[in-house]
């Protein structure tokens, strides 16, 4: 074969390789969209590479010899660094591909009329060799180092929310900061929900985090959510699954998702990030101190629900004008100031024959004032638990005079 002819191609490739090196560039950015937004700095970097491929691949066609091990480590070097910057491989390994092409038809037009066939056979095994090589280089590289990307991102993601539910490093500031960094939305309001119990497991909760996500419950542009992955912000403190809601979420779709998985919870609403550790302790408190009776209706406890624990328990502190707008909500307006009163009776009394007595009204219309109360709280006084909380609710409403 042409030994003198292979090196008379290799010495004029040497000699034009600026342009040659920008023949390659350019193709490389005409050709990989990817390319064409890449910054000075990375270009340069394309170029540098661009300059070994020309001189190296020559060389190995010259005297007949594959990517070395400090070839190989380079490599997988610069997959990991694509990986780090985002550019999809894919999209490298075709840049690779336009730049062995691009180089190839620079070798056919310098040939010498003596280059036999067995040279450009070489030629094309040189070629075919050095993109098996350094494919499997870069890809093993990106590979290693996009695995612990998502690591170190999931584990960012979750120191985030750590941080939040404990009321550290929270500043507007410092928190837009933070979840621009990890591509990662946390609404002005969004509701919390907090899970306990469910199917047995090293991690029973990412079922529910799941069927959270793809259920109408978060159906939203606007939800607390891994923008790189539409997933809900969730982690696990103190043995419970915390996940972050939409502010405007489906409270029927999370009922049916907790109690198809057979967990108990407590969702709090209209929570945000300056409010959220104080919401986080009384949904904690609740999930741990409420008694059997508060789930017999339902599985996820309510702000009010968790309110009420907190006075029983003693902690955390609770304000009673949120314990009040919790429990009542609309009911506290004067246009129904009845409902209250025909309440009070009730709880004084026992029944809505001896209440309506009591305050001189026909039992009938006691009792529609007692369902009128049940359709805007969403607690009945007739069952054990609601009757408690919307006792402790009334018994701490300022005194009228």
């Amino acid at each position: 074969m042409g030994l003198a002819e292979r090196l008379v191609v290799h010495r004029t490739l040497t000699e034009c390789s600026p342009t040659l090196v920008d023949q390659v560039v350019g193709a490389v950015v005409d050709q990989v969209p990817t390319y064409r937004k890449l910054s000075d700095t990375q270009l340069r970097e394309v170029t540098a590479i661009a300059q070994w491929a020309v001189t190296r691949l020559s060389e190995m066609w010259v005297d007949g010899t594959r990517l070395t091990a400090r070839d190989i480590s380079r490599f997988r070097g610069i997959g990991a660094t694509r990986a780090t910057d985002g550019r999809p491989l894919l999209a490298v390994l075709r840049a690779y591909r336009v730049a062995a092409a691009t180089i190839t038809d620079a070798i056919a037009e310098h040939a010498p009329p003596g280059l036999t066939v067995a040279d450009l056979a070489a030629l094309v095994r040189a070629l075919v060799d050095a993109l098996d090589d350094l494919s499997e280089a870069l890809a093993s590289g990106y590979q290693h180092k996009a695995a612990e990307l998502v690591t170190d991102r999931n584990r960012l993601i979750d120191e985030l929310l750590q941080d939040l539910l404990a009321g550290r490093q929270t500043s507007p500031g410092a928190l837009a900061d933070r979840t621009e960094q990890l591509n990662v939305r946390v609404p002005a309001t969004f509701g919390l929900l907090l899970a306990v119990g469910g199917p047995a497991g090293p991690d029973p909760y990412p079922p529910l985090a799941a069927a959270l996500t793809e259920s109408s419950a978060v159906d939203t542009d606007h939800r607390p959510a891994d923008l790189a992955t539409g997933a809900l912000l969730t982690t696990v403190r103190a043995g419970a699954r915390v996940l972050l809601l939409p502010a405007g979420h489906d409270r029927a779709a999370i009922e049916a998702a907790v109690t198809e998985g057979g967990w108990r919870a407590c969702s709090i609403d209209g929570t945000a990030p300056a409010t959220l550790p104080q919401d986080y302790r009384v949904a904690a408190a609740a999930l741990e101190h409420a008694p059997a009776e508060a789930f017999t209706r339902r599985l996820v406890l309510d702000r009010g629900d968790a309110l009420t624990v907190a006075v029983l328990h003693g902690a955390p502190p609770v304000d009673r004008a949120a314990l009040h707008a919790a429990v009542f909500g609309p009911v506290l307006t004067p246009a129904h100031a009845h409902l209250l009163e025909g309440l009070r009776a009730y709880l004084t009394h026992g029944s809505a024959i001896e209440a309506a007595t009591a305050v001189g009204l026909h039992p009938q219309t006691m009792r529609h004032r007692l369902r009128r109360l049940t359709e805007l709280t969403g607690r009945s006084p007739t069952h054990s638990w609601d009757r408690l909380v919307l006792a402790v609710a009334h018994a701490s409403l300022p005194t009228r005079r």
